[in-house]
């Protein structure tokens, strides 16, 4: 059964379905949730907001769009609700403290950090293309769709985003502050 089909069903009174695009959105929904907000227990939060919100507005929603950019278009508003209700401090320090890793794997988990706090330092519009861009392998269109803007708007935030990391991040990797 297609995902449209799923989506008519749910609409028609068999909510168990619902169940099967939880299952399909699930993990991406919280790893953007994750990238946005920083943080596991945030992203846990808003996930489940996203999905709330997703059961509560299914019914009006329309095949205009691909529904994948539809519920992730609800989870970048979820998150940026999240951030505007709450006091929120970055766990960037608490990321970076309890690493024991061997030397390789350090490195790694280094790298990810600098990347999310540079990340973090960027005005919304441009983290949300960025994300949406590498970590979702979205195309421009959908993009596009997922953060009301048009595709031209998309390529600019994406490029001033890019700039901006390459700034943040320096020639090695390394956060420069």
């Amino acid at each position: 059964m297609n995902e449209k089909e799923i989506i008519r069903r749910i609409k028609q009174g068999e909510k168990a379905l619902f169940e099967t695009l939880v299952k399909e959105y699930y993990q991406e929904i919280y790893h953007f949730c994750f990238y946005k907000t920083g943080d596991a227990e945030s992203a846990y939060d808003c996930t489940q907001e996203t999905f709330l919100h997703v059961i509560r507005f299914l019914d009006g929603y329309t095949e205009r769009n691909h529904f994948r950019a539809w519920i992730f278009g609800i989870a970048r508003n979820v998150c940026s609700d999240f951030f505007r209700s709450r006091k929120f401090v970055t766990m960037e320090e608490e990321a970076l403290e309890g690493v024991q890793e061997e030397e390789e794997g350090y490195r790694r988990a280094e790298m990810r950090d600098s990347v999310q706090a540079a990340l973090n330092r960027l005005p919304e519009m441009q983290k949300d293309v960025i994300i949406l861009r590498f970590y979702y392998d979205m195309k421009l269109k959908e993009i596009a769709a997922v953060v009301g803007a048009g595709i031209p708007t998309v390529k600019s935030r994406l490029k001033q985003g890019m700039e901006k990391m390459k700034q943040f991040l320096g020639k090695d990797g390394d956060l420069q502050i």
